[in-house]
């Protein structure tokens, strides 16, 4: 093989990873930036910008060449303090030896503590204890607005974390997340009225937003992505713990979901500190290293900042004032309150409209989906010609792995969201069960996900691939949806076939966990915070949407059917029934003609909802096949095929891109399907 040759040789830990070159006469020397500081690493290379590995793995060779990528931020030279934090962090682990596996094992239990307390809450706040709330306010027919309402804040506040992460540091991200979590159980807990729980179950979602999204940064900073599936998945583990705890806790606070919101409110800051703590210490430690420059921002440290932004630094709160600014406009502060502000427009009127005046007549709805639709137009157009940093640049439209894992995600959310709004209310009218049970036959998704996933990602870690299994886990979970339609339209009552459902749709896994670490394998690690959250910021938004249509069809069509299906019930208990499941559960024996005309008006309008959520659900199984299939080895992204260290590693060309090659230089024709298949596997 012409060229430069690297053999790279693994001795178990990054940081004590040799690699010998040899390089032909003539050939240029090392860079300074090609010597890694850390590690006794020297890499010398002759080919710039294109890299030519050989990889030895037993008696298998293969060539592989890459063009050197280059991303803005790179090509700046930028990065925000908290990923230069993290990269120091890594370094930390690499040179402690046997306390730096020490500190990985506490910090990975920390965060463990932090997603379990995150598990409790979504199991029992997310379905249980909002359901009852909304019922002891008489406003059951509510649930989808506030649902719609918490969705569209998660998802804005997305971009605004990610971007604050690394801006200051991931541990401080993490207080500011918990104040939000606190005030908002304590303001829901204390409410007197559905518009005060309302506005507490807000705040809340800019902290679970938050406790979401850093998990999943954290997992990319410190993993390979060979590892990235298994241990991001892995953070859903608690739920196959809480989901049958949720039952007793459910059982014990549905009477009393002031106790239960409350209860969280100190909880999950008990659980969250030690990961705090952690972090925080092992950031000091890096300083005193010298491996961090503290409170510099991306422009100071690159040199590219005027002497303003310089006396701003030796200024203090200035220098901090300065940073917020530039990250405001990093993160388009004005396009995403166009952008929110649009979707709370467009999507509330669908939840309102049944109550308002008039209906869709009403002119309050009528100038709320108008202006809803203009703000729309206007961030397009604020995005194309005047945002200084839009949301979508030109490198994240260019780039296909991002846009079809969006779609992915969006629309999986989006059906997901249509299909659970009124799932839970559903099964608690059609069947006898107990709360306990009624809770884990509802947990069964959240379990078997959460079983699947590190399943999946052990998977991944053998194959080093992902696409094959995400096309089977999108045809799973269409299936799934499928189950739940009866030839008549209706949802099915029958508990087989509902759990039978309830188990397919957890192979979902494969599709989703796929999606995320080939989003995440697409950029640089400087770039993937900003990915993380602005996939999940689209994907959140489809949830938003998701529980608007189903609100739109529940309010539009369940109380006329009501009326159908109970033909002798006055409109006045008819309207109480409509508004609380509780009172229609407790009042009527299972076995009741008023509670079986309910059962049969429940399952006629979920059956519509149910339909909805299948067509959506066929968008992810089309768009996984424009996903590339890239090789999760152990670099940290397939981009700049780096390790966690920053040494390049090598990357295996698959065997079918080099019969494709061999074929192309002997002219000879190879059958039709096998463009086909090459498109399918084609790495980018």
């Amino acid at each position: 093989m012409g060229g430069s040759r690297r053999y790279s040789v693994w001795l178990g830990h990054p940081a004590t990873r040799t690699t010998t070159t040899s390089t032909p006469a003539g050939a240029s020397g090392p860079s300074p930036k090609a010597i890694d500081q850390v590690s006794p690493t020297v890499v010398t290379s002759s080919e710039d910008p294109v890299r030519q590995e050989e990889h030895l793995d037993g008696d298998n060779k293969s060539t592989y060449d890459c063009p050197k990528p280059v991303s803005d931020d790179t090509a700046n030279g930028h990065a925000g303090i908290g990923v230069t934090r993290v990269e120091a962090f890594n370094k930390v682990l690499y040179q402690s030896g046997r306390s730096g596996k020490i500190i990985l094992w506490l910090l990975g239990v920390s965060i463990g503590l932090t997603m379990f307390a995150y598990a409790l809450d979504q199991g029992i706040t997310g379905t249980i204890l909002t359901t009852m709330a909304s019922s002891t306010f008489g406003q059951h027919s509510s649930l989808a607005a506030v649902s719609t309402a918490s969705q569209i804040i998660r998802a804005i506040s997305k971009p605004f974390i990610g971007k604050l992460a690394d801006i200051t540091s991931r541990p401080t991200t993490y207080v500011v997340m918990l104040v939000f979590y606190v005030v908002g159980f304590a303001v829901a807990a204390s409410s007197g009225t559905f518009a005060a729980y309302t506005v507490g179950i807000c705040f809340t979602s800019v902290g679970k937003s938050g406790l979401d999204l850093l998990s999943d940064i954290i997992v990319g900073d410190l993993t390979p992505l060979q590892w990235r599936g298994f241990f991001g998945a892995a953070l859903s583990v608690p739920f196959v713990v809480t989901v049958p705890v949720n039952g007793f806790i459910a059982e014990a606070f549905v009477d009393n979901w002031r106790w239960g919101l409350g209860m969280f409110a100190i909880v999950v800051p008990v659980l969250l500190i030690p990961a705090i703590f952690t972090l925080y210490s092992m950031q000091r430690r890096g300083e005193k290293l010298g491996m961090v420059t503290m409170a510099a921002s991306k422009r100071l440290r690159t040199g590219t900042a005027g002497e303003s932004e310089g006396q701003a630094e030796r200024a203090g709160f200035f220098y901090w004032m300065m940073l917020l600014r530039h990250g405001l406009i990093d993160i388009d502060i004005f396009g995403l309150v166009i952008l929110g502000t649009a979707f709370s427009l467009i999507l509330l009127p669908f939840t309102l409209a049944e109550s308002a005046d008039g209906g869709w007549a009403s002119p309050r709805i009528i100038a709320m989906l108008v202006v809803g639709f203009v703000l729309l137009a206007s961030f397009v157009l604020f995005e194309k010609y005047v945002s200084p940093k839009p949301l979508m640049t030109k490198h994240i439209l260019q780039n296909r792995t991002f846009l079809a894992s969006a779609a992915i995600y969006t629309f999986n959310q989006m059906a997901s969201a249509v299909r659970n709004t009124y799932f839970s209310s559903y099964v608690y009218i059609i069947k006898q069960w107990s709360t306990y049970e009624w809770t884990i036959f509802l947990g069964i998704t959240t379990m078997g996900l959460s079983i699947m996933g590190p399943i999946v990602g052990l998977i991944q870690r053998s194959t080093h691939r992902y696409k094959s299994m995400m096309v089977f886990g999108a045809a799973a979970r269409l299936i799934a949806y499928g189950l739940l339609v009866q030839s008549n339209g209706n949802m099915v009552q029958d508990t087989a076939r509902l759990v039978v459902a309830q188990l397919l749709y957890c192979l979902g896994s494969f599709n989703v966990v796929g999606a995320r670490v080939g989003s995440q394998a697409s950029v640089p690690h400087e770039d993937m915070a900003t990915v993380i959250a602005l996939l999940t910021l689209w994907s959140t938004l489809g949830s938003s949407v998701g529980s608007a249509v189903s609100s739109a069809i529940w309010t539009n069509e369940m109380l006329d059917r009501m009326r159908k299906e109970m033909p002798g019930v006055d409109d006045k208990t008819l309207a109480k029934l409509y508004g609380s499941i509780k009172k229609l559960r407790t009042s009527y024996d299972l076995d009741h003609p008023v509670r079986q005309g309910a059962i049969r008006a429940y399952a006629h309008v979920n059956g519509h909802i149910a339909i909805t959520a299948l067509l959506l659900a066929a968008v992810p199984l089309f768009a996984t096949f424009f996903m590339p299939d890239f090789y999760l080895g152990k670099q940290q992204n397939a981009v700049t095929n780096t390790g966690l260290d920053g040494e390049v590693v090598h990357v295996p060309q698959r065997q079918l891109e080099n019969d494709e090659a061999a074929a192309t230089t002997r002219q000879q024709s190879k059958p039709f399907y096998y463009k086909w298949l090459a498109l399918y596997r084609k790495d980018a």
